[in-house]
C-alpha cells in the first residue's frame, strides 16, 4: 500500500484526470497505464471508505453524555410552558387567532386564501401584512377544533414542534456526516437557544416552527439524491411538495428550493456531474422559481399602510440613513444569535434609534457581524473535501443561514418590524449547524466542544429565566416593560396592564412615557388611553387635547376600531362646553359604524340636554329621541337606553310619552326599572 502522502498526491492527480475531455483520454490510452491507474484508484477508494467508517464510529462517549445532559436540561426548561394557556389573556395573539374567522368560524376556503395571517383581506382591505400562511392558520383552526381557546393546546403544540425541530437538527447533522456525539450536541444547542422563546411561546411564532420542520424533513428526504444513492424520481417531487408546504406556513420556505439546488451543485463540484444530477438541479431551480414567482404574483410583497412605528427605517426619506440603520439591525440580529442576553418581544420605535450619521459608533456592531459571517463562510469553504467526513455540513449551514436571513433583512423589500426575535428561529439552525460542524473539523475539537457545552449551559440558564416571563400576557408585558424603556409600544402595553389593574395614576404616567418617546404624536393609542384616564379623572380640558391628537394619529384596525376614538373625543367636547362640535363628532363615529349604539346613546344625551337647557336649538330634541329609538331597536335589552329615553322625554315636557316608555321598561325588566330617572346617563368605559 502506498504511503499516505503519496495517496493524497495520487488522489489529486486522479481528480485532475477526471477533468480531462473524454476524447483526449481515448487518444492517450495507448501511452498510459490505465490498468495501473485503475488499481491505484480502487486502493484509494477502499482506504477512504475504511477511514470514513472508522471516523463515524469514533464517538466520544463522555462528550455524548454531556450532550445528552444538555438536551435534558434544555428540555426541562420548556416543560412549564406545557401548562401555559390563554386564561391570562392573549398576548397580541388575539388578532390572528381569537379574532380571525378562519380559526373559529365554518371553514371558507375562498376566505382562507384571500386573507393574510391576521385574517385581513389582502386585496380589498385598508391594511394588510401580505403574510399569506394558510397552513399555519389551519393548524390554529385544528387547535381550536380540539379544545377551543381554553386549555394549553396552542402552547403544547408549539413546544412539541420545537422539540421535534431540535431532534431533526441532530438527525440532519448526522446525515451530513457528524458523529453521534456532535449530532446530539447540535440538537441540544438548538433546543437551548434562548432566542427561540418568542418563536415558541408567542403563538404567532408557529409559522417559523412549522416552516423549519418541513424544511428539515425535505432536506433529509432529499439527502439520498445528493449522495447519488437514489435517482430522485420520487424523492424530488416529494421534497418539492414539502418546500411548497413550508412556504405556505411562512414565506421563507419558498427560498429553500435554493438549498436543495445548491446542495446538488455542491455535490457535483465535490464528486461528479452526472446527467441525473444536472436534471435534478434544473428541475429544482424551475420548481423553485415557479413557486416563488406565483407567491409574489398572488399577493405582492409591499405592506399596505405600514405602521411607521413598527419599522421607522422603511419610511425615512434619506437613503443613507436607511442603509446604515438596516446595517445596524443586521448587527443586532447577529448579536441575538451569538449572545442573547437582552431579549424583548418588541423593538419598535424608538428602541433602536436610527443611524443618522456615519460616525455613529454603533456601526461597529454590523462590521463585526459581517466580518464574522465572511470568516465562517471562508472556513466552511476551506474544509470542503470529497473524502472528508462532514465537510459539506458547514456550507449547508451557511446556506440555511443566508436563505432565511436575506428575506427578513430588509435587503430585498422592507419588512413589518425593526427586530423580531422569532424571525431568528430558522437562521439559528443554520448558524448552529455551521459552528458545530466547524468545531468537529477543527484539530482541537475537544476544546471547541467544551466551549460549545459551556455556551449550551448558559443558554439553558437564560431559557430557564425567560420561559416563565412568557407565562401570560401580564407577566411578559411587565417583564419587558421594565427593561425596554425606549420602545413606545412596550411602554404602551405596560400602561395597559396598569389600566386593567385600575392603577390609573401609574397607567397615565406610563402612557405619558410612551407619548414622550414620539414627539410627533404619531401613534394614536397612547394618546387615546391617556385621554380616557384624564376624562375619567374629570380633567376634561386635558382629555380633549389628548383625544384631538388621537383622532389625527395612526392606529391599526387590529387593535381598536376608529369609531371608538371619535366617540370619546366627542364626549370630551361636550364636557368642555362645545356641544355642536360634540354632536358633529358623534355623527362622525356613526358614519364609520352606523350600528354603534354607544354613540347613539351619548349623542342623544348631548343633543337632548342641549335642547332642553337651551344651549342648542330645540330641533335637536327630536334628533335625540330618534337616536335613542334607533339604539333601542338595535339593543332592546339595554336598560340604560330605555331609562335615558324616559329622562329626556320627561325633561322635554313629553310626560305622556315618557310614562308609556317607562311602563314598557317595567314590563320588560321589573328589577332594572327602579325609579324613573331624572337625568341622562352617559355611557363610557375603558377600552
Amino acid at each position: 500500500m502506498p504511503h499516505a502522502a503519496t495517496l493524497e498526491e495520487l488522489s489529486s492527480h486522479i481528480a485532475a484526470i477526471q477533468k480531462v475531455p473524454g476524447q483526449l483520454l481515448e487518444d492517450a490510452a495507448p501511452e498510459v497505464d490505465l490498468a495501473g491507474l485503475r488499481c491505484i484508484a480502487q486502493q484509494l477508494l477502499e482506504l477512504s471508505r475504511e477511514r470514513r467508517l472508522a471516523a463515524k464510529v469514533s464517538v466520544s462517549w463522555p462528550r455524548a453524555a454531556v450532550a445528552v445532559l444538555l438536551a435534558l436540561g434544555a428540555l426541562i426548561t420548556w416543560i412549564p410552558a406545557l401548562s401555559y394557556n390563554f386564561n391570562g389573556g392573549f398576548f397580541m395573539d388575539d388578532a390572528m387567532i381569537k379574532k380571525n374567522p378562519n380559526v373559529y368560524e365554518e371553514l371558507n376556503w375562498l376566505r382562507l386564501f384571500r386573507t393574510d395571517y391576521w385574517g385581513l383581506d389582502m386585496f380589498q382591505g385598508e391594511w394588510t401584512h401580505k403574510s399569506f400562511r394558510p397552513l399555519t392558520v389551519l393548524s390554529f383552526r385544528w387547535n381550536h377544533a380540539l379544545a377551543g381557546f381554553e386549555g394549553s393546546g396552542f402552547h403544547v403544540v408549539n413546544v412539541l414542534l420545537n422539540w421535534v425541530c431540535s431532534v431533526l437538527m441532530g438527525v440532519l447533522g448526522f446525515a451530513l456526516g457528524l458523529p453521534a456525539d456532535f449530532a446530539l450536541l447540535l440538537g441540544a444547542l438548538f433546543l437551548a437557544h434562548p432566542v427561540h422563546t418568542e418563536s415558541v411561546l408567542y403563538i404567532v411564532g408557529r409559522a417559523d416552527l412549522l416552516c423549519l420542520l418541513l424544511i428539515l424533513v425535505a432536506a433529509l428526504l432529499y439527502t439520498p439524491c445528493v449522495k447519488e444513492l437514489q435517482p430522485g424520481f420520487l424523492l424530488l417531487p416529494l421534497s418539492a411538495v414539502l418546500m411548497v408546504a413550508a412556504g405556505l406556513c411562512k414565506e421563507t420556505g419558498f427560498c429553500f428550493f435554493g438549498l436543495l439546488a445548491g446542495w446538488e451543485i455542491l455535490g457535483g463540484l465535490l464528486t461528479s456531474w452526472r446527467r441525473g444530477r444536472v436534471l435534478r438541479i434544473l428541475a429544482m431551480l424551475l420548481l423553485g422559481s415557479l413557486a416563488c414567482g406565483l407567491r409574489v404574483w398572488y399577493t405582492g410583497t409591499a405592506i399596505e399602510n405600514m405602521d411607521p412605528h413598527s419599522n421607522p427605517i422603511a419610511v425615512h426619506v434619506d437613503r443613507g440613513v436607511r442603509l446604515r440603520s438596516y446595517a445596524l439591525l443586521h448587527g443586532i440580529y447577529m448579536k441575538l444569535l451569538v449572545f442573547p442576553n437582552f431579549l424583548s418581544y418588541d423593538y419598535s420605535f424608538d428602541a433602536i434609534p436610527l443611524v443618522l450619521d456615519a460616525s455613529d459608533c454603533r456601526l461597529l456592531l454590523p462590521l463585526v457581524a459581517y466580518q464574522g459571517f465572511f470568516m465562517l463562510l471562508a472556513l466552511s469553504l476551506s474544509v470542503l473535501h470529497p473524502h472528508k467526513q462532514a465537510s459539506e455540513a458547514p456550507i449547508v449551514g451557511m446556506a440555511i443561514l443566508l436563505l432565511s436571513f436575506v428575506p427578513m433583512s430588509n435587503i430585498l423589500f422592507p419588512v413589518g418590524t425593526m427586530i423580531g426575535e422569532r424571525l431568528l428561529y430558522i437562521p439559528s439552525a443554520g448558524l448552529l449547524l455551521t459552528v458545530v460542524s466547524l468545531v468537529f473539523s477543527w484539530k482541537r475539537r475537544n476544546s471547541g466542544a467544551a466551549l460549545l457545552c459551556i455556551a449550551g449551559a448558559l443558554g439553558i440558564w437564560r431559557c430557564a429565566v425567560r420561559v416563565p416571563e412568557w407565562k401570560d400576557s401580564e407577566s411578559i408585558t411587565t417583564a419587558d416593560g421594565l427593561t425596554q424603556l425606549n420602545s413606545a409600544r412596550v411602554q404602551f402595553n405596560l400602561a395597559n396592564v396598569y389600566l386593567q389593574a385600575k392603577q390609573y395614576d401609574l397607567a397615565l404616567d406610563t402612557y405619558q412615557r410612551s407619548i414622550n418617546i414620539d414627539p410627533t404624536d404619531h401613534d394614536a393609542l397612547p394618546l387615546y388611553h391617556a385621554g380616557q384616564i384624564l376624562f375619567f379623572k374629570g380633567q376634561h380640558q386635558e382629555a380633549a387635547r389628548y383625544l384631538e391628537k388621537a383622532v389625527n394619529g395612526f392606529f391599526s384596525p387590529l387593535t381598536i376600531q376608529e369609531e371608538e376614538i371619535w366617540h370619546d373625543y366627542a364626549l370630551s367636547l361636550w364636557f368642555v362646553q362645545k356641544p355642536q362640535a360634540s354632536i358633529a363628532h358623534f355623527q362622525k363615529a356613526l358614519s364609520i359604524n352606523p350600528t354603534f349604539t354607544k354613540a347613539m346613546n351619548n349623542m342623544a344625551c348631548a343633543a337632548g340636554l342641549g335642547a332642553i337647557t337651551g344651549i342648542l336649538p330645540r330641533e335637536y330634541y327630536q334628533h335625540a329621541i330618534n337616536a335613542l329609538d334607533q339604539a333601542v331597536r338595535l339593543d332592546p335589552a339595554n336598560v340604560l337606553y330605555w331609562r335615558n329615553a324616559v329622562a329626556l322625554m320627561s325633561g322635554g315636557g313629553d310626560e305622556s310619552r315618557a310614562a308609556a316608555t317607562w311602563q314598557q321598561l317595567v314590563a320588560m325588566d321589573p328589577q332594572g326599572a327602579a325609579n324613573p330617572p331624572k337625568d341622562c346617563s352617559w355611557e363610557f368605559y375603558f377600552r
